[in-house]
């Protein structure tokens, strides 16, 4: 017999031959619950402006600004949730934008721009080499600038290079470490390997630097107290040890590529947008393992920057925004391959078992759906025989909720 019911370890990054991890984990949550796997609360449509891809900032009030990455638009959510076209940069495409010191900062490639959250936009502020993003650190706001790093002080005043790197270096991304700043590099797609710097922000130098082979730091995330780097382009992730990077494992079958706004902590679980999905990083208790599962698919689009405002998760799409909501997502959950010819299925469950469909995949074939049989005395979904002979079989179970009702599994037996 083969008991399956650790959901809490998460996403295989070995692929599917990885016994206590699961090849596919969509829709679900992991972590609310140890021990139980459900359907994680959908995605859906809020607002179907602004309709390009757009970076985005929140002000102290919790307006949200939406800047385009691909002409001059900038949108304004309020905390209502009203969306309204507030100014178009004459600088065009944003590569970045943020709140700092009273005032919205918004950024091109090569222009800095201000708001003062009243009625003057002015768009031509500053100009340095190659604006990527900006974040707030030791009561300044630093921005990466092509090998440089910009600085707006407590005065509001610019400075284009506070920090020169070597010259095949291009500054990518940023992340705050106490009174330190940890500074994410790429030199370009045809060079496999970068450097991140930890500069104290003071210094005309950086205190320590360390060697990654991957084409880029994509983006900087913190789960805990753990710095995490996206990098390279097939989804791999590494952590800060305080003087050097260390592998920390990938989210398979995934192309990652620059994006610093596709990281967010949401009700304190970290999460990671790529393509039409968002991930999480995260554990529940200090004895668990970090695990990674999908917790959400998008209705339509891409995951261009996610924002937290208030307890509302949003997303620009390109094609609009969208929100977490209050109804649930169909969940499907892939097990490993199992070596060995399977009589017997039995999926134990909490509640709602009707939403609960059971699929196999005999020696790697297509899945085959099976005629569910609910045992209500012993909680189980069970399924007996009608299936091909085989040496290999994988199972894909389907949480489908129903209003409020959502299927909550305990295990997977197999016989």
């Amino acid at each position: 017999m083969i008991k399956i019911g650790e959901w809490w370890r998460g996403l295989s990054s070995l692929g599917k031959l990885e016994q206590n991890k699961f090849q596919t984990l969509t829709n679900v949550d992991i972590h609310d619950e140890i021990g139980i796997v459900k359907p994680q609360l959908a995605m859906v449509s809020e607002s179907t402006t602004p309709n390009e891809a757009c970076v985005s900032a929140i002000d102290n009030s919790g307006n949200v600004y939406f800047c385009s990455t691909t002409t001059g638009k900038i949108w304004k959510r309020t905390t209502a949730g009203s969306y309204s076209l507030v100014h178009t940069n004459t600088n065009t495409a944003h590569r970045g934008c943020r709140y700092f010191n009273g005032y919205l900062w918004y950024w091109t490639a090569t222009k800095l721009g201000h708001y003062d959250l009243v009625s003057t936009w002015t768009d031509s502020f500053a100009t340095g080499t190659d604006f990527r993003e900006g974040i707030e650190a030791n009561n300044q706001m630093l921005i990466a600038n092509g090998r440089y790093i910009a600085r707006v002080d407590a005065s509001n005043t610019f400075s284009a290079n506070e920090l020169t790197l070597p010259a095949q270096y291009k500054a990518t991304c940023l992340k705050n470490i106490r009174d330190d700043v940890l500074i994410g590099t790429y030199v370009s797609n045809d060079v496999a390997y970068c450097r991140v710097f930890l500069w104290d922000t003071v210094s005309p130098s950086w205190t320590l630097e360390d060697e990654v082979f991957e084409i880029g730091i994509n983006c900087f995330m913190q789960i805990d107290n753990l710095i995490l780097a996206q990098c390279g382009t097939q989804g791999r992730f590494y952590y800060w040890t305080g003087s050097q990077m260390s592998y920390f494992g990938k989210i398979d079958g995934i192309t990652t590529a620059l994006g610093e706004q596709k990281t967010v902590t949401f009700n304190n679980r970290p999460l990671f947008g790529n393509s039409n999905k968002i991930y999480s990083i995260n554990r529940e208790a200090p004895e668990l393992p970090y695990a990674f599962s999908c917790e959400n698919t998008l209705t339509s689009g891409t995951v261009y920057s996610m924002i937290v405002q208030g307890q509302t998760l949003l997303v620009s799409t390109g094609a609009g925004v969208e929100k977490r909501a209050t109804t649930y997502a169909t969940a499907i959950i892939e097990t490993p391959e199992i070596q060995g010819k399977v009589s017997k299925i039995a999926v134990g469950y909490d509640i709602y078992p009707a939403g609960i469909g059971i699929e196999t995949s005999v020696n790697g074939a297509s899945y085959v759906a099976q005629t569910e049989v609910i045992d209500e005395l012993n909680k189980e979904v069970l399924f007996n025989g009608g299936m091909a002979e085989g040496k290999t079989c994988q199972i894909k179970l389907t949480l489908t909720p129903s209003g409020a009702n959502i299927p909550k599994v305990k295990y997977i037996e197999i016989l």
